[in-house]
């Protein structure tokens, strides 16, 4: 397909305007995102972030992966991070390109869809074995940083896909009491079991069989007024 029949207005307004000290995220057409730091008028983003289970096409413009960032955040140098450093704009179109272009709705919030492939190899594993190491994750506490990777980590694995809703979210970030729940395609939250919390704190062995997760609808529809598109929500921005 090429870049040339798809709109990327989303990407060009945000190239013009720049993104000053934030960044802005850029929602694809098959639910995947893109999270980039760019100055006005530049013709690359300083910083791009993908999304989990986006993978960056192989070519020069997206060489400079920033595995340092990955490492310092909580995860393995060497690994793949998603985090890209200097990416052209026209690197950026082909990527959106490749993904169906821009989404017509720039504020959802649904999670990235697993292909068929990805369903078909996460249903003959244990994800339980492919998280073990996440047990006592959180046995000195968590903040939204901590979030991310282990809840990102047990997505990854094939496991539902977890948000941590904080009471407030200001400067500083994220804060104040916290409760865990599983989100669907559609945005509706879901009650969970509490042994997924002792179990990363370190109070119990293990959170159960992952299909006995996920309990009853929450009832009430909230729109969260803050959030990092990646696991953490707040009730209340300051």
């Amino acid at each position: 397909m090429s870049t040339q029949t798809l709109s990327t207005s989303r990407l060009d307004a945000v190239m013009t305007e720049g993104t000053g000290h934030g960044f802005a995220r850029i929602r694809l057409a098959d639910g995947h995102a893109i999270t980039l730091k760019v100055q006005p008028g530049a013709p690359a983003a300083e910083e791009v972030l993908l999304s989990p289970g986006l993978t960056a096409p192989d070519t020069e413009a997206w060489e400079n992966e920033d595995s340092w960032e990955d490492w310092l955040t909580g995860g393995t140098l060497g690994n793949e991070s998603g985090m890209f450093l200097d990416v052209p704009t026209d690197a950026l179109r082909d990527l959106i390109a490749q993904h169906g272009g821009e989404h017509e709705d720039q504020d959802g919030q649904d999670p990235a869809p697993r292909t068929e492939a990805d369903a078909a190899e996460q249903a003959t594993q244990d994800p339980l074995a492919e998280i073990a190491e996440l047990h006592g994750a959180f046995e000195h506490g968590y903040g939204a940083d901590d979030i991310r990777n282990v809840f990102g980590r047990i997505y990854d694995a094939g496991g539902p896909y977890l948000v941590c809703v904080w009471d407030i979210a200001d400067e500083y970030g994220f804060g104040g009491n916290s409760e865990f729940y599983a989100e669907d395609e559609d945005g509706s939250l879901f009650e969970v079991q509490p042994d997924i919390h002792l179990w990363l704190a370190g109070e119990q062995e293990t959170p159960g069989p992952v299909h006995t997760w996920i309990c009853a609808r929450v009832r009430e529809v909230v729109d969260f007024p803050a959030t990092d598109d990646r696991h953490n929500y707040a009730r209340t921005e300051r």
